[in-house]
């Protein structure tokens, strides 16, 4: 499996093309999240292929409905970090 960079790096590429938007990308403790909001007409095959994109490149993902508008976020696990001289 590709390394944690190269796979948030998939996904955002991914979200640019799909949304003609930029993503947005957060580097948490445990996981790398990238979001983008979704146009509200989305053509179907688009759609296909972002799920199945999604399903090979992610390690989890959904959707946020919301009055204003609606989100896509799909998350990468980070490896655990161990500091100097702990196992």
């Amino acid at each position: 499996m590709d390394s944690p960079k190269n796979r948030t790096s998939q996904l955002e590429a991914l979200f640019q093309h799909a949304f003609a938007t930029p993503p947005h990308t957060q580097t948490l403790t445990t996981v790398i999240r990238v979001t983008a909001p979704v146009p509200d007409e989305l053509d179907e095959d688009v759609r296909r292929r972002l799920l199945a994109a999604l399903q090979a490149t992610a390690d989890r993902f959904g959707h946020i409905a919301a009055p204003d508008g609606s989100t896509l976020w799909a998350e990468i696990d980070r490896p655990p970090t161990t500091k100097k001289g702990h196992s």
